[in-house]
């Protein structure tokens, strides 16, 4: 793809916006049906798999995808594009085959000596890791050559071959957790064989190509980033596997894993795509133009980021349990605060997170992941303090500090060249219209009004008039960089 015709950061964000939108509908009409048919112990049990899923399937890419993105030849030519691929494709998912047979035989060995709980999910989730890593592949891939249309075509069609296979099986044949993991098992396979025939049509690679000492070098790079991303998971969902171990059910993993997993979804509307746009048009902007383009191009992003996390959080405080309580059914009630908290949470660190991105444009992967692991560790600690007098709240308390904790830590060590804030003007005018916002709905008890639904709607005229159009209409800078995205949309020049 050549330099004129790479998209922006906005075309790429509204790409990813438009597919997580999509994602997100999917999961408004899965998660209803999902909390309804499952137990509390049932989603318990796909809480404490998912988390272990997570761990292992970093441990199994050993970190290779983020040496896909990091080490891919923008300017390299076809010879440079086989090595690539031989290597960083190719070799690297051989490796990770290999040790995805060791987890294997650690499985057997544990299922054997009876130390595994529910063993049929365990090993149906460890088979469901190959076509998940093959997936991951392509989707690195695609990343590193800015595709971010056929990435986002390749997300939009896994989450809903999830729902009509998940909603199939759990409907009509088990109502398990189960078979959720095999209904999901079979939406991969599909996936990963679509994604592995467009990759070995588009990437030249050959075995005899592959250059080891390059790829030792990307696992210098990507082992302290998968041990990242590994921290960063132990930090953000040991706590369901600590609320199993510590009160011995999984019932308070389910309450937990409800609320969890709808903020995650609201917080990946927002984030994933924004992070996954920024961090494929950062690389390549720092790589040809240095850093004072890419903190341009950042204090863009924060100018427009800080209006949509300060109305979020607005809206998830005063209507978040109402959007819980819709979606689930009120006897998830207990899972409202846990939804509210968290989404607060991962909005504000997200932020926070914009705001010191930059030690992966210096490689600096070590670093980041001393700061994870901190934090990682840190969160296991409270977890063990706070899950038996909290239960599990104390889980989500634990949480807020470690990851509010984590994402200062990494401003204060983001190198000062990539340092950048929203503007004064635009962080107060946000904050002040949020407060607004908040003002009228807490005293007008949202306009005496009670329905879950009637409130949501209420709230979104609230937040569309009282700030919305008078951001629009206070901060010219805003509107300027709208209006010129806009023009550029029309023209064709993105």
């Amino acid at each position: 793809m050549s330099e004129t015709a790479r998209p922006s950061i906005a075309t790429h964000y509204l790409r990813y916006t438009i597919g997580n939108v999509l994602i997100l509908l999917a999961g408004f009409i899965s998660y209803p049906i999902m909390t309804r048919l499952l137990s509390n112990a049932q989603y318990g049990v796909l809480g404490y798999f998912d988390a272990w899923m997570l761990i292992l399937a970093v441990l199994i890419k050993l970190g290779s995808q983020h040496s896909v993105v990091r080490f891919y030849p923008h300017n390299g030519d076809q010879d440079a594009m086989l090595r690539f691929g031989s290597t960083f494709v190719l070799y690297s998912f051989v490796v990770s085959c290999g040790v995805w047979v060791v987890v294997a035989l650690v499985l057997a060995i544990a299922t054997a000596l009876g130390i595994v709980p529910e063993p049929i999910e365990a090993w149906i989730m460890l088979v469901l890791l190959l076509p998940t890593v093959c997936i991951s592949y392509v989707t690195s891939f695609l990343t590193a050559q800015e595709h971010s249309d056929l990435s986002v075509r390749l997300n939009v069609a896994q989450r809903w071959g999830d729902v009509v296979i998940i909603l199939g099986v759990v409907y009509f044949i088990s109502r398990t957790a189960a078979g959720v993991y095999a209904a999901r098992l079979i939406s991969a396979i599909l996936v990963a064989i679509v994604g592995a025939i467009w990759l070995l049509r588009h990437v030249p690679m050959r075995w005899q190509e592959r250059d080891v000492r390059r790829w030792v070098e990307g696992v210098r790079y990507g082992v302290p980033m998968g041990a990242n991303e590994l921290a960063y998971i132990v930090l953000g969902f040991v706590d369901r596997v600590m609320l199993k171990q510590q009160l011995n059910d999984f019932v308070p993993v389910g309450i937990y894993s409800i609320g969890y997993g709808l903020a995650l979804t609201v917080n990946g509307l927002l984030h994933a795509g924004l992070w996954t746009a920024y961090n494929q048009v950062s690389i390549r902007v720092y790589e040809t133009e240095g850093p004072k383009a890419v903190v341009v191009t950042k204090r863009k992003v924060l100018d427009v980021l800080i209006y949509v996390v300060a109305v979020l959080i607005v809206g998830t405080l005063v209507v978040g349990p109402d959007l819980l309580l819709l979606l689930s059914g009120h006897d998830k009630y207990r899972s409202a605060p846990v939804f509210v908290w968290v989404t607060v949470i991962y909005l504000s660190s997200g932020l926070i997170g914009m705001c010191a991105s930059g030690l992966v444009l210096h490689k600096r992967s070590g670093t980041i992941f001393m700061i994870t692991a901190v934090a990682a560790a840190l969160n296991i600690v409270l977890n063990f303090f706070w899950i038996p007098i909290y239960g599990y709240m104390g889980a989500v308390y634990a949480t807020a500090g470690c990851l509010i904790g984590l994402n200062c830590a990494q401003f204060l060590f983001c190198p000062r060249e990539l340092r950048a804030l929203p503007s004064m003007r635009s962080t107060l005018l946000a904050c002040a219209l949020a407060a607004l916002v908040w003002a009228i709905a807490h005293f007008t008890g949202l306009f005496g009004l009670t329905g879950h639904l009637f409130r949501l709607i209420a709230m979104g005229f609230l937040t569309l008039f009282g700030f919305v159009l008078p951001a629009l209409a206070l901060d010219r800078p805003l509107r300027e960089i709208l209006y010129g995205y806009w023009k550029k949309r029309r023209a064709g020049q993105l």
